[in-house]
């Protein structure tokens, strides 16, 4: 496999395919990453005013370090690994983006014990913070199978 240049579009990178697939494209990737999105301006991320659910963010940070994952492999010539959600141990909710507005999701992996994972997430947009998250993930084969 040849090395991915940044920025990149996400498909390459995790599984999830339209209308599930929240992230687009990602950006950076340091010590953090950044992956950018579109806020969706119709669908299950919506609540009956046509405001964004606070469930998003914490969907965002999960994709965007899938993301992040997918992308480390393939540097690493591997294949992605499978992965879920398992927590989210702290969410703030700071503002809600109107639709079609773009966002960034700065994400980084603060801790790793085998196939656990606590992620940081903050998302922004071009006025300042929307939400910050901090997720635990699981990555890897499941006992039993792969998510």
């Amino acid at each position: 496999m040849n090395p991915i240049q940044l920025p990149h579009p996400v498909t390459e990178l995790l599984p999830h395919r339209p209308p599930i697939l929240l992230v687009a494209t990602l950006l950076e990737r340091n010590q953090e990453a950044v992956v950018e999105a579109t806020v969706p301006a119709t669908g299950i991320w919506l609540d009956p005013n046509s405001r964004v659910l606070p469930e998003y963010y914490i969907e965002l940070v999960a994709q965007a370090m899938a993301a992040v994952n997918g992308y480390d492999a393939r540097q690493a010539g591997k294949e992605p690994e499978g992965g879920m959600l398992v927590g989210v141990d702290h969410f703030s909710l700071l503002a809600l983006p109107d639709p079609g507005r773009t966002v960034w999701i700065d994400v980084a992996k603060t801790f790793e014990f085998g196939a656990v994972k606590i992620v940081n997430g903050v998302v922004r947009d071009a006025d300042g913070k929307l939400a910050e998250v901090k997720l635990k993930i699981w990555s890897g084969d499941l006992p039993g199978g792969t998510p």
